[in-house]
């Protein structure tokens, strides 16, 4: 039986960057190379869950 996940009509990805750049890639039947864009986001998701994961980190040193 299939599974369906709610989300809240979130999308699936955890930050604002990695979403666009899953938007903006798709789905291409061939490799390809990055844009400076594209580059960028990679980048700029990579940094917010480090945020979010340095976060979760000093809540739970406190909580403990």
């Amino acid at each position: 039986m299939e599974k369906r996940l709610n989300n809240g009509g979130k999308t699936a990805s955890d930050t604002p960057s990695i979403d666009l750049l899953n938007r903006r890639l798709g789905t291409s039947p061939a490799p390809r190379m990055l844009t400076e864009f594209e580059k960028k986001l990679l980048r700029q998701g990579a940094d917010e869950i480090a945020a979010v994961v340095r976060r979760n980190a000093v809540r739970r040193k406190s909580n403990a």
